[in-house]
C-alpha cells in the first residue's frame, strides 16, 4: 500500500478544509476469527476476494531390482485414480509382470512390448536384448507435492478445483508468481467474493465450508445478538 503525502512549503497559503469518505469493500462479514496466510500465486491478474484453489503436482519415479532382463519401463503417468506410493511389477515370465497397488490389491497383468492403461495408472515395458525372467521387479513410486495456488476453476484436474482459501488483496501474476496474503477461514460476503464462472455461489459457498470459510448473503449492519 501506498500511502500519499501532501507536500507543504514554508509560504502561507489560504485556510481549507478537505473532506474524505472511506468506503469499505464489505468482503469481512462476521465475526469469526478470520486466519491468514502467506501464499504464492502463479497466474493471473487476481483482485481481492478472489477464490482460489491449491494446485497439486504428482511425480512418478521408477526403480528396478537386480533383474536378469535389461529392459525398461517408461511413458508413466498417473490415472485418474492414482495412489500415493509404490506400484510393484513383477515377472511371472519373460513377457508378463504381475502390478500390485500401493494398498497391496493385484491389478491387471502388464505384457511386455504393449501399453498398460489403468485408471490407476499407465507405464509401457520395453524388452531389452537379454529377456525378462520371473522375479525380475520395478517399483513405480508415485509422490504428491503441494504449496502454489491459482483463481479455483471446478473443471480443473491439478488440484485447484477445490477451493480453500479467499485473497487479502489484488495481485498481479500474468507476468511472474507473486506473494499476497489469503484468508483460510473467517466469514465473508457473497456479494463481495469474486468466482470462476465454472461455480454457482451456492456450490462455492458449500464447497468452502470444510475449509472454516463461510460465505453469507446480504450483510446487516450487525450480527445478530443471541438472546440471554
Amino acid at each position: 500500500m501506498t500511502f500519499p503525502i501532501t507536500p507543504v512549503g514554508d509560504n502561507p497559503f489560504a485556510p481549507g478544509a478537505w473532506g474524505y469518505q472511506y468506503n469499505p469493500d464489505q468482503l469481512i462479514a462476521g465475526g469469526l476469527q478470520l486466519v491468514t496466510h502467506n501464499v504464492m500465486v502463479m497466474a493471473g491478474l487476481l483482485v481481492r476476494g478472489t477464490v482460489i484453489g491449491r494446485q497439486t503436482n504428482f511425480s512418478l519415479n521408477v526403480s528396478h531390482g537386480t533383474n536378469t532382463g535389461n529392459g525398461t519401463v517408461g511413458a508413466i503417468t498417473p490415472g485418474t485414480t492414482a495412489q500415493i506410493g509404490a506400484y510393484t511389477l513383477v515377472a511371472t515370465s519373460a513377457t508378463v509382470f504381475a502390478v500390485t497397488d500401493p494398498e497391496g490389491v493385484a491389478l491387471p497383468n502388464a505384457t511386455v512390448g504393449t501399453p498398460y492403461v489403468n485408471p490407476q495408472i499407465n507405464f509401457t515395458i520395453t524388452a531389452g536384448g537379454t529377456a525378462f525372467a520371473a522375479g525380475d521387479s520395478f517399483t513405480l513410486t508415485n509422490s504428491r507435492t503441494t504449496g502454489n495456488f491459482i483463481a479455483c476453476v471446478k473443471g480443473a484436474s491439478d488440484g485447484s478445483n477445490t477451493p480453500v482459501a479467499i485473497l487479502a488483496d489484488t495481485v498481479d501474476a500474468t507476468a511472474t508468481p507473486q506473494m499476497v496474503g489469503a484468508y483460510f477461514m473467517g466469514e465473508f460476503n457473497a456479494l463481495a467474493v469474486t468466482i470462476d464462472p465454472s461455480w454457482t455461489m451456492a456450490d462455492m459457498s458449500v464447497a468452502l465450508q470444510p475449509h472454516g470459510i463461510h460465505l453469507k448473503g446480504p450483510v446487516p449492519a450487525a450480527d445478530p445478538v443471541n438472546p440471554t
